[in-house]
């Protein structure tokens, strides 16, 4: 399939080794949108005086922008990831609070059916930045909005349930409320995350799915000291063949949530699973499935997730970190040796699918300290060659101790041909 890319004057210069866009077939990836206009200057730079409104606006421009040169637009848009500061301003008397500030212009921009959306709280590349939004769009087919009364209220700018597109789905980030929007099991990760897959089984019930469709979920937790809480019920939940799964902290919109989970879900297709047979504690592989790959080239998850899964054209890579296959820590304290580990574990994954990592469209990357931006993008662009994926990059904890930078990946069969490269005025090869 033909892969088009967005680099673009009409944008921002880009702060690393990444496209602003990218779309293959009917799919379109865009990577971590910021408020910076096309010349570089950014609403509410000017200490103490930040702008959440400028830069939300500027932000959903620069996407839509990104959108319109790769033949799409905002309504096209089926999963959005909103990345807020982990400082984010409380309302106070009559001003509203970043979230709220943020939540009216989403609604302004964005048309009913509202995009499956999360909502998140993390580090961002600079201070003064307020907002950052990745998105992924499909053109050129028609959205179906999931609801149910089963489900909490829709209170803000997102699909209650979730939106259908063919035979995929893309689930909300789902928190522990309650179909009367109260919050169930609080200061209990047990009951929280029971809670979420509850709704989550909703959605997937309303078209005729079950939690066995998942095929990527990507958790955010506050706090990583009730991990083996929350992987104790996410094992009970989910089944072989298992998902892919990225964990990251950060903050949630609401006092006392614990944990956030978006996923998506495939209602058809052929899927293949790659999964490995590295002996972990607390994780066995029930029986030989022909629809997985064994594989001891790579490292087993920490719960029932795997390594890779593609159905059809379309590959969710796990987020991965610095280990190699017997989950030992490669590179202590050196952010390039575990950043080149990191990339060729999602290289194995693909191989074994019959993908490579030209193939990779989108990748979201957590790191531990922003001080190590500069030492990862060293080694990540000796790794893909431009136009670059589309990329996230944003600040918080990880798991998985001694970690520095966790990644995952998606990838299309067929983006590896030659890319179109859209810069607004011209086009080249």
């Amino acid at each position: 399939m033909a892969k088009q890319v967005v680099q673009t004057d009409k944008l921002y210069k880009e702060f690393g080794p990444y496209s602003h866009g990218v779309r293959v077939g009917d799919l379109i990836f865009l990577h971590g949108a910021v408020g910076f206009d096309a010349s570089g200057n950014l609403p509410g730079s000017i200490p103490g005086r930040a702008d959440m409104q400028g830069q939300s606006h500027q932000t959903i421009d620069n996407m839509a922008t990104a959108l319109e040169l790769l033949g799409g637009s905002l309504e096209d848009v089926v999963k959005v990831r909103a990345f807020l500061p982990n400082h984010c301003r409380p309302s106070h008397g009559d001003q509203p609070s970043f979230d709220e500030t943020f939540d009216a212009i989403y609604r302004q921009r964005f048309q009913t059916p509202y995009p499956a959306r999360a909502a998140l709280q993390h580090s961002l590349f600079l201070e003064d930045l307020l907002v950052e939004i990745e998105a992924m769009a499909i053109v050129n087919q028609p959205k179906q909005l999931i609801t149910s009364d089963r489900l909490p209220p829709l209170q803000r700018p997102y699909a209650q349930g979730g939106i259908r597109v063919g035979d995929w789905l893309f689930l909300r980030g789902f928190t522990s409320q309650n179909e009367r929007n109260d919050l169930v099991g609080r200061g209990d990760m047990r009951a929280q995350t029971e809670q979420v897959f509850t709704n989550m089984a909703i959605v997937l019930d309303e078209v005729g799915g079950s939690l066995a469709d998942l095929v990527q979920t990507q958790v955010t937790l506050t706090d990583y000291h009730s991990y083996a809480e929350y992987n104790e019920v996410y094992n009970r939940h989910v089944c072989e063949p298992f998902p892919t799964r990225t964990t990251f902290q950060g903050g949630l919109g609401r006092e006392g949530l614990l944990i956030e989970i978006e996923s998506i879900a495939a209602l058809g297709g052929e899927r293949l699973t790659i999964d490995s047979t590295t002996p972990q504690p607390g994780r066995s592989i029930l029986q030989r499935r022909g629809d997985v790959i064994y594989t001891d080239e790579l490292p087993a998850g920490s719960a029932a997730y795997a390594n890779g899964v593609r159905v059809g054209d379309l590959m969710f890579i796990a987020g991965q970190v610095g280990v190699d296959a017997q989950r030992q820590l490669v590179g202590s304290g050196d952010i390039r040796a575990q950043t080149r580990q990191v990339i060729e574990t999602i290289q194995t994954s693909l191989r074994l699918a019959g993908l490579g990592l030209d193939d990779v469209v989108k990748t979201t990357v957590m790191l531990a300290d922003w001080r190590d931006y500069a030492g990862y993008n060293e080694v990540y662009q000796t790794y893909f060659s431009t136009p670059y994926p589309a990329r996230s990059t944003i600040g918080g904890g990880l798991v998985r101790k001694g970690a520095l930078i966790e990644i995952d990946a998606i990838a299309v069969a067929g983006a590896s041909q030659a890319a179109t490269v859209l810069t607004g005025s011209h086009r080249s090869r």
